[in-house]
């Protein structure tokens, strides 16, 4: 495989998002020859590049103008990009203040397919605690923030996780719903309580699940009933920033 041995890099990638970047100064679509052109690349390589490209549904073929656009993976990375970086920016001192509140483990998770991926935490001091790699990935429909993302998600997602694993009805994802919030016991793991509530972004629904989680022995009512209405404020405030109203 082609290298540049003087950086480490791989010559082929690299040539890769060469094309991709064209796409960062052009506001049309363009022709192979275009690319080729830009690139300093011959056009049997620009070639093989692009089809590649689109084959992976990174860029886009038009085939009345045979002109290259950016095809929906690479827009779906660019709003992943914008969404998950505003949130994770907006939601680390919230996260803060409520491990410090109740010095339990906060963290915030999106959804990704038909899983859940931890977009940041801050953990309990406590010696024994709930640990939440950040990055951590697991099934959507387990867990007090799954549920939450689930309940709040298009209808026919929400059949559709139901009926292919059986691990939650829609009543159950209707009635989290209609009381704003999920909790969890003993679930994802044995001696585990979590709480969470749903963060929304302007008009397009659920953005990302508040969790706060922690062994259920310290999960004693009146701490619960506290931490709910907190969750809730600070969901209702990451919630406003995200233009939600």
């Amino acid at each position: 495989m082609e290298q540049s041995h003087t950086r480490g890099l791989l010559k082929s990638v690299e040539k890769s998002l060469d094309v991709l970047d064209l796409f960062l100064k052009s506001n049309r679509g363009l022709s192979l020859k275009e690319i080729a052109g830009y690139t300093t690349l011959n056009i049997s390589t620009a070639f093989r590049i692009v089809n590649t490209l689109a084959e992976r549904q990174y860029l886009q073929r038009d085939l009345k103008t045979r002109q290259y656009r950016l095809g929906d993976k690479a827009l779906a990375l660019g709003r992943l990009s914008l969404r998950t970086g505003n949130i994770g920016m907006l939601s680390k001192p919230y996260l803060r203040r409520l491990q410090q509140d109740f010095n339990e483990t906060a963290s915030i998770y999106i959804a990704e397919g038909d899983s859940r991926l931890c977009l940041e935490a801050v953990e309990s001091s406590h010696a024994l605690r709930r640990v939440i790699p950040v990055g951590e990935s697991v099934p959507i429909y387990k867990g007090a923030a799954g549920k939450v993302l689930l309940a709040w998600s298009s209808p026919a997602e929400q059949q559709r996780i139901c009926e292919e694993y059986g691990a939650i009805t829609l009543s159950a994802l209707h009635s989290i719903r209609r009381h704003g919030y999920a909790v969890t016991q003993d679930e994802s793991e044995h001696g585990l309580f979590a709480i969470a509530v749903p963060i929304l972004q302007g008009n397009c629904g659920i953005a990302a699940a508040l969790t706060i989680a922690g062994p259920t022995m310290r999960f004693y009512d009146s701490v619960r009933q506290k931490m709910l209405f907190t969750l809730n404020q600070y969901a209702n405030e990451i919630s406003h920033l995200l233009g939600h109203h």
